[in-house]
């Protein structure tokens, strides 16, 4: 007959286990990874319209996250039938550190 091993952990190790996990998995889908803008918008954007994020994320901070500069992760779509290429990792960090910049609740002209 097997006997069974128990061990108990505090509630506190086991969220941290689970947000480094959660971190981890997290870091395998994006770095290194290049999105569309309709994955960018998707992931990043509560999935607004390709419009909305092309006015009030792309041309408002057209600046500062132009891949050319220090920090950015956007390559601009070069007119019709160019795509947008969004660097994913360097995308995220920005989104998550300037969400407050955002006017999420800004409405099409």
């Amino acid at each position: 007959m097997q006997q069974m091993l128990s061990i108990q952990l505090p509630e506190s190790e086991i969220k941290a286990m689970i947000s480094e996990s959660a971190k981890q998995y997290f870091e395998e889908l994006i770095i290194g990874k290049t999105w569309t803008l309709d994955e960018f918008r998707k992931n990043c954007c509560f999935n607004r319209e390709r419009a909305w994020v092309t006015l009030y994320i792309f041309s408002e901070f057209a600046d500062e996250i132009d891949y050319r500069k220090p920090g950015g992760w956007l390559r601009p779509s070069k007119g019709k039938g160019s795509a947008y290429g969004i660097f994913a990792k360097p995308a995220c960090e920005w989104i998550e550190q300037n969400r407050d910049r955002i006017d999420w609740e800004a409405k099409m002209p």
